[in-house]
């Protein structure tokens, strides 16, 4: 009789493994992801982040049970999920900055859910061990993974749910296990991202398209397709659409945000710069704020890989490890080019390592350019020989649609709600979600190379090492508080 504790260690530990045993490097990897979320939850300083006062007020609001108002939070127009755990810690104990505190360290269970489904995701895609190891060692060095879980946000959540989604789109759109359960979780799910943050909703038209796609290619199966996506639909919509019926009755919008909207949606909201700003003269030697103001690629760029905003790497701070100055009040210090006199100059060396990070991060970049740029050859051709290929052609086109869904929502809110005087709203960490998308690719993308040359791909990983290696830096909080 097989004993229920070893057979629960076994379930648990499964998709860490490869041909029944544990793989040590991705263990590794596994723990060195989620080890470094755990160091920064318990460093961070909770007060820290991008408008993390109004994340933290949000918790406050909620231990009554009551949605926040825009006089308490200008984060009123987000959904409450990622602050309702926090909210009840805060009703017990009566101390915010310990329940704020408490939202940073469930990021790491969080952490740990995402890496673990991911995982999980390539077991249904492939028997080997080389999916899962590129997928988990590219999300592995992407800086805005850490700095985003180290935050009071729901953007972490986010990021969870999209790969559940993911994970149960592949079992029902792409294996077809239509199971009740199956069709249940991926609804939560989809309503539990559209429940955690507005960026979530973009994960719906993804699902929605990708079955309209399977419906065409699979005739015997269109019934159940139907059903499914339906029924998860339906489902997201009891999870979430309350929320969004109160943001409409309350402030006239279902898309209700507390920066001003353009009076019409056009491109011309924009300058050119946005568009075509390049930021060349200061992209590799200091790309930190103001230095690329309303630029869109130098900005999301310098945050994928380095710190532009100044919450994580770059700082000021004083003798008194409280008084802390984030990015956004540093700028007229920067500008000056004199720090205060409690203040000491960290935030003023900090531009020419970023430099150096944006410089070495070409490398990964140019690898998710020639995955993204493979996949999209793969989805063209027209038929794919074996059931393996056709299952891996069909995720990657979910993939993809994912990754379109987001960005195309995303860059529409960057031209309705223009932030003209510096692009504030240009960050990495909006679009999150998209990462381990992203990183799935980059993983098929090497198994690949692996496949025709072991000597390139152990070339190529050893190159992503060394990234990892100069890069450690900008995945550790520097916005240290230990008195907790």
């Amino acid at each position: 009789m097989t004993n229920p504790l070893k057979q629960f260690c076994r379930n648990l530990t499964e998709p860490l493994r490869s041909e029944g045993k544990l793989n040590i490097p991705l263990v590794v990897i596994f723990l060195l992801i989620n080890g470094i979320v755990l160091l920064n939850s318990r460093l961070h300083a909770p007060w820290i982040g991008y408008d993390a006062n109004a994340h933290i007020s949000y918790i406050k609001a909620l231990s009554a049970f009551r949605l926040v108002s825009p006089a308490e939070s200008q984060e009123f127009f987000s959904p409450p999920l990622p602050y309702f755990l926090p909210a009840i810690f805060y009703a017990i104990t009566g101390k915010l900055i310990l329940a704020a505190k408490f939202a940073q360290l469930l990021n790491v269970v969080v952490s740990i859910l995402l890496t673990w489904f991911l995982l999980k995701s390539c077991d249904l895609l492939s028997s080997k061990p080389w999916l899962k190891i590129g997928t988990l060692a590219f999300l592995g060095i992407l800086p805005v993974y850490y700095r985003t879980f180290a935050f009071v946000r729901g953007e972490p959540y986010i990021a969870l749910f999209a790969v559940l989604i993911l994970y149960f789109t592949i079992l029902i759109l792409v294996r077809k296990k239509f199971t009740r359960s199956n069709i249940l979780l991926l609804g939560l799910a989809m309503g539990s991202a559209a429940l955690s943050r507005q960026w979530g909703i973009l994960l719906i038209p993804a699902v929605m398209l990708f079955g309209l796609g399977q419906w065409f290619v699979y005739r015997r199966f269109r019934k159940e397709i139907v059903k499914s996506v339906s029924v998860a639909l339906l489902v997201s919509l009891l999870c979430c659409g309350w929320f969004y019926c109160i943001l409409k009755v309350r402030y006239g919008a279902y898309t209700a945000f507390s920066g001003a909207a353009a009076t019409n949606f056009t491109l011309s909201n924009q300058p050119p710069k946005f568009f075509f700003g390049s930021g060349i003269d200061q992209l590799f030697c200091n790309p930190v704020d103001p230095g690329f103001s309303n630029q869109f690629f130098p900005v999301f760029y310098s945050e994928v890989w380095g710190d532009y905003w100044g919450f994580f790497v770059n700082y000021g701070s004083g003798t008194n490890v409280t008084k802390f100055v984030n990015g956004y009040d540093l700028h007229p210090i920067y500008i000056a080019g004199k720090p205060l006199t409690w203040m000491n100059a960290d935030y003023f060396r900090g531009g020419t390592y970023l430099g150096r990070v944006n410089l070495v991060s070409l490398f990964p970049t140019v690898l998710v350019l020639l995955a993204v740029m493979v996949s999209l050859f793969v989805v063209s051709r027209r038929k794919s020989t074996g059931l393996l290929r056709m299952r891996r052609k069909e995720v990657k086109v979910f993939l993809l649609l994912s990754i379109l869904a987001t960005l195309s929502g995303y860059f529409w809110f960057l031209i309705a709600f223009p932030s003209l005087e510096n692009g504030c709203t240009i960050k990495a960490t909006y679009v999150l979600q998209i990462m381990p998308s992203v990183a799935l690719l980059v993983g098929n993308f090497l198994e690949r190379i692996r496949n025709r040359s072991v000597i390139g791909y152990r070339l190529i990983m050893a190159g992503l090492a060394v990234v990892f290696v100069h890069n450690i830096f900008t995945m550790l909080s520097h916005y240290w508080f230990l008195g907790i």
